[in-house]
């Protein structure tokens, strides 16, 4: 087993806290579709044929298939892929855009406060993903040089 420094374990344990957060996040749209229902759906104008926008269906799949990615991407990142690196760094940036851009749309006060704490979480997980001991971790499994706990076997 390979020794990680504690920037890289913290770092994936915020982004399995980031995917709970997420899956918290789906059971609230689900929740509080009609309240964001009225934020999100175009307004009827009189006899408008515009239908609402059905975007829990969406968020689902779209958490499901990020969620399933990140979870693979963590994984390899705690081998010591430094494009995994990168790829989960991408994903945390744009869960910050995301937040940043429900606060902007006024919605519930719980969806709000929730995208709030979703932000400052993915600034946090951005910080030990880009930590230098994260660097010096994927650069040195680059390198074949990561210690190994157990001797090597004899030929």
């Amino acid at each position: 087993m390979t020794k990680r420094p504690p920037a890289v374990e913290l770092a994936c344990w915020l982004l399995w806290l980031l995917l709970v957060a997420g899956a918290l996040v789906c059971v609230m749209v689900v929740v509080k579709s009609d309240d964001l229902g009225a934020v999100w759906s175009p307004m009827q104008v009189g006899d408008s044929t515009v239908q609402p926008v059905e975007f829990v269906p969406v968020i689902l799949v779209l958490y499901g298939v990020t969620a399933v990615l990140a979870a693979t991407l963590i994984a390899l990142f705690r081998t010591g892929n430094n494009w995994a690196r990168h790829s989960l760094a991408c994903i945390v940036v744009s869960i910050f855009v995301v937040t940043v851009a429900t606060v902007r749309t006024d919605p519930p006060t719980l969806v709000e406060w929730s995208a709030i704490a979703a932000a400052v979480l993915s600034a946090v997980t951005l910080v030990f993903i880009w930590h230098p001991q994260s660097h010096q971790f994927v650069r040195d499994a680059g390198r074949g040089l990561l210690r190994k706990d157990s001797a090597p076997a004899d030929s």
